[in-house]
């Protein structure tokens, strides 16, 4: 190589690299928040009260278990009997079933009559759950886990964020539109499950039969997922709404070594668990490829507008800094988990007392598998890692395992009606398509609807986030009224 062509090499390798570093920082380093656009006086006085509504359900303690014998059965009847009372025009005019005893499933009769078919006509599910997951201590909370306190502003307590918001803010959105005399055009389902946090079979697996036994074929559905992030994307220029087209899939992988056991004085040269520390080292130090898949190049190219001049072009021209964009995400656990599928160790088990050899040793992988991959081949890569160790790779749950979901497209009707929606609510926002790392109730509908988006219309930064199914889970007033206001114009649109 000549020496010209040495230092051109050279400089462009000097411009990728700061690059990188100029993209890392960004991601790493938090811009001022912009404020958000205030609530409307028509709005907010339409809405008073709406916070009161949503307190009387956070009081209801509805947690679910993967055992249903530790259920507190009366408080989910008593969820159940109290939304008549808190939302009454929607039980007075729109039919509800319940289809078992954790699924709810309202049906919104449309004008038009060929709402249940025809092209440009079909229903539109809305979901969310009613279940909640356990509190943790209560002494460590500010506020009683299910105290549904409103104080300085905020409402308090376990399902503020998860996610009974959504459901309250979808029957009052309806509560009010129906007060107007509203018909929607179409059918519009409401499909609540109580047992998400498990699942979701008794749930919305119930509900997806139910629809599925009357032939429903629908336009879209719109689930949680993602918020209106708030700096959650610290390079942007303004408040980022994460709606996700896709959800990565999950398996719980149980990798187990054998040894031979005996006292700890005497141990061979190696054990069981040391094979298993080995094994676990290995995948951590292997992680699967990196790859920018249909979700995440979309994510890039809507994300780009706002975006500063470096940014944009780097995602504008992805034939080019693919690499570059790989290592930049690669760089932060969270952008990481979009680029590829994730083995995080969980659980280790081995011997039963401290000088006893362990005859066998365990561990729980959880992995989270990127959509275009399936579990199994997830399970064969793992397999083959572990193997040189000893170490055998199964699943751990086959019951619970759950394919990548498919990813739905940003050119569909209910991507645009979710975008003037966005627009109604939180206008100083844009919407961007987004990878689900989390599960949802939306595996269970797949096949009955022609696209999937999760989206919780609620505007969060990382400190919000963190109440998630931790201490302290609370959503403020204005936040939620704008998370109301949101469903309205949705519902009105369609």
């Amino acid at each position: 190589m000549s020496a010209a062509a040495l230092a051109g090499t050279g400089l462009a390798a000097l411009v990728l690299a700061l690059l990188v570093v100029s993209f890392v920082r960004a991601m790493t380093t938090p811009k001022p928040r912009p404020k958000a656009a205030p609530l409307g006086p028509e709005s907010a006085a339409a809405f008073a009260g709406a916070e009161h509504r949503l307190a009387e359900l956070i009081r209801i303690p509805s947690i679910s278990s993967f055992d249903p014998s530790v259920e507190d059965e009366a408080a989910f009847r008593a969820l159940r009997d109290l939304l008549p009372r808190l939302w009454p025009r929607v039980a007075a005019s729109i039919p509800r079933e319940e289809v078992g005893d954790r699924a709810l499933l309202y049906a919104w009769e449309g004008r038009d009559p060929g709402a249940g078919g025809e092209p440009g006509a079909k229903p539109v599910i809305l979901a969310a759950h009613f279940d909640v997951v356990p509190p943790g201590d209560p002494a460590s909370w500010g506020h009683a886990p299910f105290s549904g306190d409103i104080e300085d502003g905020w409402i308090w307590g376990r399902g503020s964020q998860d996610i009974k918001v959504l459901l309250a803010a979808v029957l009052e959105a309806a509560e009010s539109l129906l007060a107007e005399g509203f018909v929607p055009r179409r059918r519009i389902y409401f499909a609540f499950g109580g047992d998400e946090e498990v699942g979701g079979n008794r749930g919305a697996g119930r509900i997806a039969a139910r629809l599925r036994e009357r032939g429903v074929s629908a336009s879209f559905l719109l689930d949680e997922g993602g918020p209106v992030g708030e700096g959650l994307i610290s390079f942007a220029d303004r408040p980022m709404a994460l709606v996700a087209i896709s959800e990565k899939g999950y398996m719980d992988l149980l990798l187990e070594a054998r040894g031979t056991g005996g006292h700890a004085s005497m141990p061979p040269s190696r054990t069981a668990v040391g094979d298993l520390a080995r094994a676990v080292a290995e995948l951590e130090a292997h992680p699967a490829p990196a790859r920018l898949g249909f979700t995440v190049r979309n994510f890039l190219a809507e994300l780009a507008p706002y975006s500063p001049f470096a940014y944009r072009l780097l995602f504008r021209n992805l034939g080019l800094f693919a690499p570059l964009v790989k290592i930049a995400f690669s760089a932060s656990p969270s952008t990481n988990a979009l680029l590829r599928s994730s083995f995080a160790p969980t659980m280790l088990e081995g011997s039963p007392a401290t000088n006893v050899l362990a005859s066998k040793a365990k561990a729980v992988i959880n992995v989270r598998v990127l959509p275009g991959e399936s579990t199994e081949k997830a399970l064969k890569r793992v397999a083959a890692r572990v193997a040189r160790f000893g170490v055998v790779a199964s699943a751990a749950s086959p019951a619970n395992v759950v394919e990548p979901s498919p990813e739905s497209p940003v050119d569909h009707e209910g991507w645009r009606a979710i975008g003037k929606a966005l627009q109604a609510s939180f206008p100083e926002a844009a919407a961007v398509p987004f990878l689900l790392s989390g599960g949802t109730d939306t595996k269970h509908y797949q096949d009955l609807v022609e696209a999937t988006y999760r989206f919780t219309a609620l505007r969060q930064d990382s400190r919000d986030l963190e109440g998630i199914h931790a201490k302290d889970e609370r959503v403020a007033v204005e936040n939620y009224r704008k998370c109301v206001l949101f469903y309205r114009s949705l519902i009105a649109a369609l």
